[in-house]
């Protein structure tokens, strides 16, 4: 049963010109959606944002360097590094020495951590059609082309 004061409120916000608004809600309403889905497996977002990265390199049969990681995350090297500790401490990931220097480490992920990230891969297609649920293919088009504009406008790497 919808009140009033609810109904004018959503009236509001539906037209609301804004687009930070849109952004800020959207984005904060995904990161809400996330963090409910990866509450059983005991993982931030952040941590599984790495562990998918991280799956990705791996896949690539890429050397995972840790300043990469940096500018794939957007974070500074401690952020990344206690990023890896904990998915370390959780059993997500193991490191061990580099085979080729002692000073590097050797990053894999566990079974624990593959199926965190079969879960999580889920979770991301499953938010990425409720985005778009009720548009045309033509739509989701110009919805993706304008993301894409919008990032590059940012100078996102």
């Amino acid at each position: 049963m919808c009140t009033q004061k609810l109904v004018v409120c959503m009236d509001t916000q539906m037209n609301n010109k804004n687009y930070e608004f849109y952004l800020r809600a959207i984005v904060h309403a995904m990161k809400q959606m996330l963090d409910n889905r990866l509450l059983p497996y005991d993982i931030t977002n952040q941590q599984a944002r790495l562990l998918g990265d991280l799956d990705n390199q791996l896949k690539r049969d890429k050397e995972i360097v840790q300043k990469d990681l940096e500018r794939t995350m957007n974070l500074r090297g401690s952020s990344i590094t206690s990023l890896l500790q904990g998915l370390e401490r959780k059993g997500f990931i193991s490191r061990s020495t580099g085979n080729e220097d002692g000073r590097t480490k050797q990053v894999d992920i566990t079974e624990k951590g593959r199926a965190v990230i079969q879960a999580v891969e889920s979770s991301f297609l499953e938010l990425e059609q409720l985005l778009v649920e009720g548009m045309s293919e033509d739509e989701k088009e110009t919805f993706l082309r304008l993301l894409r504009v919008s990032f590059h406008n940012l100078k996102i790497e």
